[in-house]
């Protein structure tokens, strides 16, 4: 039987003539290929874009953890400006506290002292102490009132000789303390150059009985002074009564109050405590023997 020959189309593909079922299933397998193909290539650009979706997510991921340690830093720091913040108020607080307390406490003792003296000065009005009379001067002094501890009193007392209260109040209000010096290394008009062993000592009676608070009240800057004219009064006085006090109880007196016409000049004070010190040496010179 003679072959079949295949008829051919203008373009030279096969005619379906005679191979119907063949050309079929090319057909099929192409279609099949063809959408095999596209399938392949929905999954890549679908593979790709989840691939970009993940880049992208990653990228997020690591903007909001950098974002994240840099609030938690700026948190830290914002926390430690609050402890300090916190802890300068309770400082603050303290400090308000503790000036509070001295001005209530100097102002108490500058009450009692004041009504010791008011209450013992008619009693005393008349009486002689010969150990407040230095050529005179205290003798002045002690024809002032028994108010004139106050600085209203030491500016009428140009010439006289000056209260230790109005030296301390000189001191602290040019700040000649802020530096911590000796009180009788600082610098006064206050003081005649004969008078200065007088000064040197009542400055160092006060040295030993003002208390420390009193002292570093005295040591503040001029400025400081300035904003407490009253408390610096009320400390000098406080001072200047205590003084007297102390005497009066070292020199063997029943009744140790200041009375009305014993005033705190400097050249009393001083006289006098030199005979304590004096005193206190010999003790000293006699219990080595």
């Amino acid at each position: 039987m003679p072959a079949t020959k295949k008829v051919k189309t203008n373009d030279g593909t096969p005619s379906n003539r005679g191979g119907g079922a063949l050309t079929s299933t090319t057909i099929d397998d192409l279609t099949a290929l063809t959408t095999a193909q596209l399938y392949s290539l929905s999954s890549r650009r679908h593979r790709d874009e989840s691939r970009e979706s993940v880049r992208r997510a990653q990228e997020e991921r690591d903007r909001a953890y950098v974002s994240l340690e840099q609030s938690q830093r700026w948190l830290e720091r914002a926390n430690e400006h609050l402890e300090r913040q916190e802890e300068n108020a309770r400082e603050a607080h303290r400090e308000y506290m503790d000036a509070k307390n001295l001005l209530v406490r100097v102002r108490q003792a500058s009450s009692a002292a004041v009504e010791m003296m008011g209450g013992r000065a008619a009693a005393y009005a008349a009486a002689d102490d010969s150990s407040d009379d230095e050529g005179g001067a205290l003798g002045l002094a002690g024809r002032m009132s028994s108010g004139g501890f106050s600085m209203a009193g030491s500016k009428s007392r140009k010439g006289k000789v000056p209260f230790v209260q109005d030296i301390l109040i000189e001191f602290a209000k040019a700040g000649e303390l802020a530096d911590g010096k000796k009180l009788a290394d600082a610098d006064t008009e206050l003081v005649a150059r004969k008078d200065r062993s007088q000064f040197a000592n009542s400055m160092k009676l006060i040295e030993e009985l003002w208390t420390e608070e009193e002292e570093l009240f005295l040591r503040s800057g001029a400025d400081e002074i300035a904003e407490s004219l009253e408390e610096l009064k009320v400390i000098a006085e406080t001072i200047a009564v205590r003084c007297l006090t102390k005497l009066n109880e070292w020199e063997g007196r029943t009744d140790p109050t200041p009375t009305g016409h014993q005033k705190p000049s400097f050249i009393s004070i001083g006289t006098r405590a030199r005979r304590v010190f004096v005193s206190r040496k010999k003790g000293e010179v006699e219990e080595e023997v």
